[in-house]
């Protein structure tokens, strides 16, 4: 690396530092919530959080990903479980609603 370039980085890295250090000093559900304010995320109804992301197939595998988790405590837990076709439902049309608010539609 030139000595601009790393004299260019020397400036933008201590104000992270500095906002990183913060977070750190505070409580860790503190630091959570900081990370994830900007972030296009959908709960499903267990407490899962997923992040949305602009491409179909990989947001499609993340919760084909985890609809599965869903289907095995089903397997483990006969309660009053709703069933994966409901959950898969759930978080597209939670998906669709979170791209909708992100495009200020």
């Amino acid at each position: 690396m030139n000595q601009t370039r790393v004299e260019k980085l020397r400036r933008v890295l201590p104000t992270e530092a500095i906002g990183n250090a913060n977070i750190l000093e505070g409580d860790i559900a503190d630091a959570d919530k900081h990370l994830k304010e900007g972030l296009p995320i959908i709960s499903c109804e267990c407490g899962a959080e997923i992040l949305v992301v602009p491409d179909l197939k990989a947001m499609n595998r993340a919760i084909q990903a985890h609809v599965a988790k869903h289907r095995k405590t089903e397997r483990n837990t006969k309660k009053n479980v709703i069933t994966s076709g409901k959950i898969s439902e759930l978080l597209s049309q939670l998906t669709l609603i979170k791209m909708r608010e992100q495009n200020n539609i």
